[in-house]
């Protein structure tokens, strides 16, 4: 009888330790599992890092500035001289070089540049430069012609406060006179009447510029 009763009690000791160790290992199965949710829900709630987009800093680029083109002045409006005129060229200069030059001078020496600036009836507007090696002289007039073309007379205005230039000139011929003066005599129209002229100098069967104008296929000038 004792026997049972300690066999039983054995029994009821070992299932009681049986399910305390079974409660054990489920809480600690339990606690594990609750750890693990615990950690996936934080990591879930956490934002989601973003790397900022990569910074770029712009290279200084230099840009050689583009130089501005100073206006040129457009070429004067210059007359081609007609058949008569062409023909009658050598005339014209010798009496331009004893009206525009002083008369103290040599004129058999000298030979003359022009432009025709204008024409109205017998008289011809030019702008002339004459001159030699030792001297020149720069200046408007005006060329009175007979009626067969040949030259009658040449007019220069005076020079000084007597000046008649308004007398003689119309203004649109005036107009043109800046072509002829100022910085002209460094890049301009008169620069290429002052170098064919010394060009002439040593070539005396070279016509002026003028009549090079009318020939279909004027030679430049070395």
């Amino acid at each position: 009888m004792k026997n049972v009763v300690f066999i039983t009690f054995l029994l009821i000791t070992l299932t009681a330790c049986a399910s305390a160790q079974a409660n054990t290992a489920d809480a600690q199965n339990t606690a594990i599992a609750l750890a693990w949710t615990h950690i996936s829900l934080t990591q879930t709630a956490l934002p989601t890092a973003t790397l900022p987009p990569p910074t770029f800093t712009p290279t200084a680029t230099f840009v050689e500035p583009t130089p501005s083109h100073i206006p040129t002045a457009p070429p004067p409006p210059i007359f081609t001289p007609d058949a008569i005129q062409v023909e009658r060229w050598k005339e014209y200069e010798t009496a331009l070089v004893q009206s525009v030059l002083p008369t103290t001078w040599d004129f058999e020496s000298m030979i003359c540049e022009w432009d025709i600036l204008a024409r109205s009836g017998q008289k011809v507007y030019v702008w002339a430069f004459c001159g030699f090696s030792g001297g020149n002289d720069s200046r408007p007039a005006v060329i009175h012609l007979r009626a067969d073309g040949s030259v009658k007379s040449v007019e220069v205005p005076k020079r000084g406060a007597s000046s008649n230039i308004d007398k003689l000139f119309p203004e649109e011929v005036q107009a043109k006179f800046g072509f002829y003066t100022r910085n002209s005599i460094f890049d301009g129209r008169l620069m290429e009447m002052i170098n064919h002229l010394n060009y002439r100098l040593t070539h005396p069967e070279e016509p002026p510029l003028i009549v090079l104008s009318a020939m279909p296929t004027a030679t430049p000038t070395p």
